[in-house]
């Protein structure tokens, strides 16, 4: 073999080593990307642990981290007052009408994880359902039943505010 064909192999294997192995990004069109971040608020209602005493509002922000398909990760960051967490979520984001492709989306998240968390307490394995419509994610969350009292439920809006 040639100089110059040993190179271009030594290259060519350099070149597919450095691909990333990861996860696949989002679709054309999907308006959730890596790298998006979507801000706004978050409201609740009900009881924590039976004791009531919950803020009524969150500042939020959504950063995407990771995407595969339909599928994707992100830092949900929750901040009220003194109060502040992160979560990290997991859900999917897909056409309501697939034949309409880029008109409105489902977005459909749990809580799996959290971090950060300063003067409060994580509540994770929260269902969060919402539509989204332009760059706006308009959706519900609630807590589940549980045995300790807590009856948390709200709703959330998140403006587009940063797309890569």
């Amino acid at each position: 073999m040639t100089h110059t064909l040993k190179l271009l192999a030594v290259v060519l294997v350099g070149c597919v080593t450095a691909l990333p192995a990861g996860a696949a990004p989002a679709r054309d069109g999907y308006p959730v990307v890596v790298g998006s971040v979507w801000k706004g608020k978050l409201t609740q209602t009900g009881e924590y642990k039976g004791q009531g005493g919950v803020p009524p509002e969150f500042e939020c922000e959504l950063r995407i981290l990771r995407r595969d398909g339909e599928k994707f990760e992100a830092e949900l960051i929750e901040r009220a007052g003194e109060r502040k967490l992160t979560y990290l979520v997991r859900g999917t984001v897909k056409p309501v009408d697939k034949s309409k492709s880029g008109q409105e989306y489902r977005v459909e998240f749990v809580s799996v994880g959290s971090k950060d968390v300063a003067n409060t307490e994580a509540l994770i394995k929260t269902p969060y359902t919402a539509t989204l419509v332009g760059q706006k994610i308009k959706g519900t969350w609630k807590f589940p039943a549980n045995d300790d009292g807590t009856t948390l439920e709200g709703a959330f809006e998140f403006e587009l505010a940063k797309k890569e």
